[in-house]
């Protein structure tokens, strides 16, 4: 299916403002309950991994890749690894739960890799947890530096009703700004399946699943 929007939104956000929040939140992180996680976290394939293994991917990017939880499922599945995160704090967890993938911190807006790099990228909750103009210029870089023929699959979850009860404004794109409690400086935008088109390159061909959490998009690089 080929997709005939192009995301109308040009304004890039301030470079420092996601890097801040998320390098404050990954250092008061328990790094104890991060193994916990690990520990019980189930390695059976997802509809991403399945996915990747059914198309003969190899070389995966985790863009946005955290503590490294998902780096490390993709290394149990097989691929060759590699990973970015906004946060120094975060490559450092996940260098210890993914030691053998290429780790780094860098912006999803300019990851500092080659063009035509990698077979996939992968970013899971990542692109949701940016304003919706910056996630349309983190898909562009994404799409950049995946290999023709290559794939992109990100997932977006469904809003927490946790956050409805946090102190937030909204503002006339739909992105909500936490101004207060646990989550201050955090964006989270709730998606429409129209708004996700609105993303994705013109030339590409995307899937969209959805289900009752969260969308899984899928797109293909010509």
């Amino acid at each position: 299916m080929q997709n005939s929007y192009i995301c109308p939104i040009t304004q890039k956000r301030q470079a420092n403002d996601m890097e801040t929040f998320w390098s404050k939140f990954w250092k008061a992180v328990d790094p104890r309950r991060i193994d916990e996680y690990i520990t019980h976290m189930s390695m059976e394939p997802d509809e991403i991994i399945s996915f990747l293994k059914d198309h003969h991917v190899h070389t995966v990017c985790d863009a946005g890749c955290g503590c490294g939880i998902y780096t490390a499922k993709l290394l149990h599945h097989g691929f060759t690894a590699a990973g970015f995160d906004i946060s120094e704090a975060a490559v450092e967890i996940a260098k210890a739960h993914a030691a053998s993938a290429d780790l780094k911190t860098a912006d999803i807006l300019s990851t500092g890799y080659p063009s035509s790099h990698f077979d996939a990228v992968v970013s899971i909750d990542v692109l949701d947890h940016m304003s919706l103009g910056d996630a349309g210029h983190a898909l562009t870089e994404l799409y950049r530096i995946v290999k023709p023929g290559g794939y992109i699959c990100f997932t977006l979850d469904a809003i927490d009703e946790e956050y409805l009860t946090e102190p937030h404004i909204q503002n006339d794109q739909g992105d909500l700004i936490f101004t207060g409690g646990k989550w201050t400086g955090m964006v989270f935008h709730a998606y429409s399946r129209q708004e996700i088109t609105l993303l994705l390159p013109v030339e590409a061909a995307y899937q969209i699943n959805e289900s009752a959490d969260h969308f899984a998009v899928v797109l293909s690089k010509p």
